[in-house]
C-alpha cells in the first residue's frame, strides 16, 4: 500500500512517517523545503519539493494534486495547515485516494479566534473575557477600561506567534497598536484576551460523525514562550472537564477526523477556560501513543473504511518531551535579565532532573531527522532569541488564507 503524506516539518510529521512504515505503507513525503527534517526519516520512500505553503498556497495545492494524480496512493495525511488547503480540494482528492476533511468553511470558521465566544457560548463553555475591537479607537476606549494582564492574539494565528503578553494596563493599547502596524492587521485587528495565570491543558481527539474514538489530554509542564504557546514537556492528565467540553464541541461540530482544543486551568479557582480550537492533527498524538491510545492507526483504519472500536482510555503520568523546543525553555530562561539569579538556577534544576519520559524526534534506529533538525537550527541558531522565532520553524507551514483567497480570485 502506498501513503501520502504532506508537512516535514514537525515531530507528528515525523512519527506519522514512522508509524506508517510499520503498518506496511510505502511513504511519499512532501515539502516546501529540503531543510524539512521529516524527509530524512527512514519512513520515507520517495521525496516531493512543491511550491511553498505559504507564500504560494495555489501552486502548493495544484503540485500535491498532480502527485496524487500520478502517484496511485491508498491514503493521503496533510499534516497541521496544509489540512486547511486541502480541504478546499476535497472532491477533486476523493478523484484519486481517500483523504478525510470537514469542509473548508466549518474549518476556517472555527480556528478563527473571533468565532470562539459564539461556538463555546452555544455549547455552555466558559472562556476568558474577550474583547474583538472593530476600530482602533474601540481598542483604545477598551485599553482604558482594562485593570489585568492580558494577552494579545492574532484571530487566526498558531504556535503563540505575534503573541503578546502585557502585565501592565496601561502598555497594552500601545502595544496592541504596535502589533496592528507591525503585522498590517488594520483590516483584522488582534483580539484582546484576560490573561489566564494556571496551567496548560490540551487534547487531541479523533471523532466519527460527532463521536470521539480515542482522545489524549495532557498538562503542559513547560511552555514556550512562558506566557503561552506551544508544550515543550507535557504529562497525560485526568481532566474531565476537558473531556466533557471535547465531548460537547465534538457533537456539536458533527466532526470527522482530528481536532485539538486547548485549555487553561486557573491557578487561584481551579476553573478551566476554553482557549482555541485548532481542528486539525497536533504533536499531542505522538504522547498518545506512548500512552497506549494509537490515534495513527485507528486514522488509518478510517481511511482504509475499516470498522474503528473505540479506543482504550489513556495511561496516566506518561511523560513526552519535544527535545529541541525544551532547550529553547531553558536558554530563554536563563538569559532573561528579568529573572532572578536563584529563580534560574531552580529552573535549571528543575529541567535537568532526571526522569522517565518519550521523545518526540530522537529515535537511535531513525537519526537522521534529529541531526537535520539540529543542523536546521545551528544554521540559525541566533535567530532563535528573537521576538518571532517560532517564524523560523513555521516558514512553510503556515497557511494563509487570505493570500489563498486572492490567488483564486486572480485564477477566475
Amino acid at each position: 500500500m502506498k501513503a501520502l503524506v504532506t508537512t516535514m516539518m514537525s515531530p507528528l510529521s515525523v512519527f506519522v512517517v514512522r508509524r506508517l512504515k510499520s503498518l506496511g505503507f510505502n511513504v511519499t513525503a512532501i515539502d516546501s523545503s529540503k531543510e524539512a527534517y521529516g524527509f530524512y526519516s527512514n519512513g520515507v520512500d520517495k521525496r516531493v519539493i512543491v511550491p511553498s505553503l505559504r507564500y504560494d498556497p495555489l501552486g502548493y495545492a495544484e503540485a500535491v494534486i498532480e502527485e496524487m494524480a500520478t502517484g496511485k496512493y491508498d491514503i493521503y495525511i496533510p499534516i497541521l495547515e496544509c489540512s486547511f488547503l486541502m480541504a478546499y480540494y476535497r472532491d477533486i482528492v476523493s478523484k484519486y485516494t481517500r483523504m478525510i476533511a470537514m469542509p473548508y468553511e466549518t474549518i476556517t470558521t472555527i480556528h478563527n479566534k473571533d468565532n470562539v465566544v459564539g461556538y463555546t457560548g452555544r455549547a455552555g463553555i466558559p472562556t476568558p473575557e474577550t474583547f474583538s475591537p472593530p476600530s482602533l479607537e474601540t481598542a483604545k476606549e477598551i485599553c482604558s477600561q482594562i485593570n489585568y494582564p492580558v494577552i494579545i492574539k492574532h484571530k487566526i494565528g498558531r504556535n503563540a506567534n505575534g503573541q503578546r503578553f502585557i502585565e501592565n494596563p496601561q502598555e497594552i493599547f500601545p502595544v496592541y497598536q504596535g502589533l496592528v502596524e507591525k503585522y498590517k492587521l488594520q483590516d483584522d485587528l488582534p483580539l484582546i484576551q484576560r490573561y489566564i495565570k494556571g496551567s496548560l491543558i490540551s487534547s487531541v481527539n479523533l471523532a466519527q460523525a460527532g463521536k470521539i474514538l480515542g482522545r489524549i489530554v495532557f498538562k503542559a509542564l513547560r511552555v514556550v514562550p512562558a506566557t503561552g504557546g506551544t508544550s515543550s514537556y507535557r504529562v497525560t492528565y485526568d481532566c474531565p472537564a476537558a473531556m466533557e467540553y471535547d465531548d460537547r464541541l465534538v457533537d456539536m461540530f458533527d466532526w470527522t477526523g482530528f481536532i485539538s482544543f486547548d485549555y487553561m486551568k486557573e491557578d487561584e479557582t481551579g476553573n478551566l477556560y476554553f482557549i482555541e480550537c485548532n481542528p486539525r492533527p497536533a504533536p499531542g498524538i505522538i504522547l498518545a501513543y506512548h500512552a497506549g491510545v494509537d490515534l495513527i492507526g485507528a486514522y488509518v483504519n478510517m481511511l482504509l473504511e475499516k470498522p474503528v472500536q473505540p479506543l482504550q482510555p489513556q495511561k496516566l503520568d506518561v511523560y513526552g518531551k519535544m527535545q529541541f523546543l525544551d532547550l529553547g525553555w531553558i536558554l530563554f530562561n536563563l538569559l532573561d535579565k528579568e529573572i532572578p539569579g536563584k529563580e534560574k538556577w531552580a529552573l535549571f534544576q528543575q529541567w535537568i532532573k532526571r526522569e522517565k519520559y518519550h521523545y518526540d524526534i530522537l529515535n537511535i534506529k531513525d537519526i537522521r531527522p534529529f541531526l537535520a533538525l539540529y543542523a536546521f537550527i545551528a544554521k540559525r541558531f541566533f535567530r532563535l532569541f528573537g521576538d518571532e522565532s517560532g517564524e523560523i520553524f513555521l516558514e512553510h507551514v503556515i497557511f494563509d488564507e487570505n493570500l489563498f483567497a486572492e490567488q483564486l480570485k486572480s485564477k477566475v
